[in-house]
């Protein structure tokens, strides 16, 4: 075997090792990532076992079904978000009568992008002053009644109901109800 292609296949190793570590880290079975993939179990396997190398294409479209990009596949640990969170392990934040449940998505391509679950207490009111950064904020009621004033114009939702706006626009939530509303939420930076 000349140099060259002692090259390429330890490249096939180095590939498929890391490929089938991020695909165990990320909980996957062979079948099942080959099948987000739309590539087959067989394909999959000799890539995983160093028996061909992928092109670029491929591997990008392999990676999209983890999800995981080239750049995070490459680094050093090469090691996939955690696709699962138990109850102590999300950021919990009692503020103005208002409680959340905060999961950070990590693996959003976004700086400070989160899914929470927010229960407000009657009586609970939360402005704007308190989101001071530029973003997205969407969600809907899970439960119970919430008032949203988006700049000024007042909006009352009940259970399963949402909503979506620019935080940069001016805010408020409150429950004016005798009873808690929950809320789930996605918000990201722009």
């Amino acid at each position: 075997m000349d140099g060259d292609q002692e090259g390429a296949s330890a490249l096939s190793d180095v590939v498929g090792d890391r490929l089938r570590l991020v695909r165990e880290r990320s909980g996957l079975s062979q079948r099942e990532l080959a099948r987000r993939a739309s590539v087959t179990n067989g394909t999959l396997s000799n890539i995983e076992q160093g028996k061909v190398s992928p092109s670029i294409a491929s591997l990008e479209k392999i990676l999209r079904a983890i999800p995981m990009s080239m750049q995070e596949f490459f680094s050093g640990d090469a090691e996939a978000p955690a696709s699962v969170y138990r109850a102590d392990q999300f950021v919990e934040i009692h503020k103005d009568r208002t409680h959340y449940r905060i999961l950070p998505l990590e693996d959003a391509s976004q700086d400070g992008a989160y899914l929470a679950r927010q229960t407000y207490a009657p009586g609970a009111k939360v402005s704007s002053e308190w989101m001071i950064r530029k973003g997205i904020v969407a969600g809907f009621v899970m439960s119970g009644e919430l008032s949203l004033t988006l700049e000024r114009v007042e909006y009352r939702l009940a259970e399963g109901d949402g909503f979506n706006f620019s935080t940069h626009r001016s805010h408020t939530f409150q429950n004016s109800s005798q009873h808690d509303c929950t809320v789930v939420c996605v918000s990201f930076n722009t």
